[in-house]
């Protein structure tokens, strides 16, 4: 595809998203989040508001995140807005860091509480990519640490107004230490954010991070996935649903067992491949016996990965002019959102 392609595509989108919003049916369990879609957001500039283009694209939720001012009048837009579309919304909030965050937290969580239902949960990813996070594992358990006694500060909140937080595995902790950290808070409030791709960057097949936090999810990050090799590891991409290796049929089954209206925020990340230099010394430093990465693990993922190549060439954005990027990623999770509106009755 030339970029002339792209930018034809892209100027087409408009009048297909008005389509999807107006005549064709709603998927109403399905989404879309702020990470697949910066190069929107950055042409669109902060007045661009997420609610309006996941209903203008027929989607029936939305991840966003409450003013930074917790302005009353500002929130009671946003829950006028999801009563008037009928929507629901997973939010963004970074979870209290200190005794002296928690007023600013609990108003946060108190606004989310009287949406009228519209909140599904609070959301924190806590953690960047492990592996460039740190320098050591004596780093990531410091970190590790503080994060649980931050979740213990804040589980009285969550609590006082039923509000969920979905912890994400977030390339940060492996899916069994994020499954003992739920467990190790004995509440309902505690849960997580299951991103099926993520984990593979800490050396775990796709299936083994969702059979692992499927029992705690309460909400999915919805993406396929394609990966590949180079010199010193793993090629890892988001990539378009159903031109991945992700059986999303079965996903979404075994998910809406667990909960009907289990919701799947689609995040299609468009960028060059992230590297994951697994094949490197440094790699391996942030793990130890207190956090191991089994050698059994990784033979299973490059197994995984030598048969699961890609189906198409991983999306790539280098050497494209930010409109290019723009428009591919307008296509992408167009391609997402179509694939979806024809293949998964039930998100709707």
């Amino acid at each position: 595809m030339t970029r002339r392609d792209i930018l034809r595509a892209s100027a087409l989108l408009p009048a297909a998203s008005a389509l999807h919003g107006g005549s064709q049916k709603i998927l109403r369990n399905m989404g879309s989040a702020g990470p697949g879609l910066t190069a929107r957001i950055k042409a669109m500039g902060p007045k661009w508001d997420i609610v309006e283009y996941c209903h203008e694209k027929g989607l029936g939720a939305a991840h966003t995140a409450l003013p930074a001012d917790l302005d009353p009048e500002k929130i009671k837009k946003i829950r006028d807005q999801v009563e008037r579309y009928d929507m629901r919304l997973t939010v963004g909030l970074r979870t209290a860091r200190t005794d002296a965050d928690l007023p600013r937290y609990e108003a946060a969580v108190k606004a989310c509480a009287e949406m009228g239902g519209r909140v599904v949960c609070v959301h924190d990813p806590f953690s960047g990519r492990r592996y460039e996070q740190f320098k050591s594992a004596a780093e990531f358990h410091q970190f590790d640490a503080m994060c649980k006694a931050n979740v213990r500060r804040v589980e009285p909140i969550l609590r006082k107004y039923k509000m969920p937080l979905a912890i994400e595995n977030h390339k940060g902790w492996r899916s069994g230490e994020l499954a003992e950290w739920v467990k190790s808070t004995s509440s309902e409030y505690v849960g997580v954010c299951l991103d099926l791709v993520n984990n593979v960057s800490l050396i775990e097949t796709p299936q083994q991070t969702i059979d692992t936090l499927e029992p705690y999810t309460i909400f999915v990050s919805f993406k396929d996935i394609g990966a590949d090799f180079y010199e010193d590891g793993i090629l890892l991409s988001e990539v378009p649903l159903g031109d991945g290796h992700m059986d999303l049929h079965g996903l979404v089954k075994r998910m809406q067992k667990r909960n009907p209206k289990m919701l799947f925020q689609l995040e299609m990340l468009t960028r060059d491949p992230l590297r994951v230099p697994v094949f490197t010394e440094q790699y391996w430093k942030v793990y130890d016996e207190k956090s191991p990465a089994p050698a059994r693990d990784l033979a299973m993922l490059v197994a995984w990965i030598r048969n699961h190549p890609p189906k198409k060439p991983l999306p790539r954005t280098s050497g494209l002019a930010p409109e290019g990027v723009l428009a591919l990623e307008d296509q992408l999770n167009q391609q997402c959102i179509d694939w979806a509106r024809a293949n998964m009755p039930t998100l709707a």
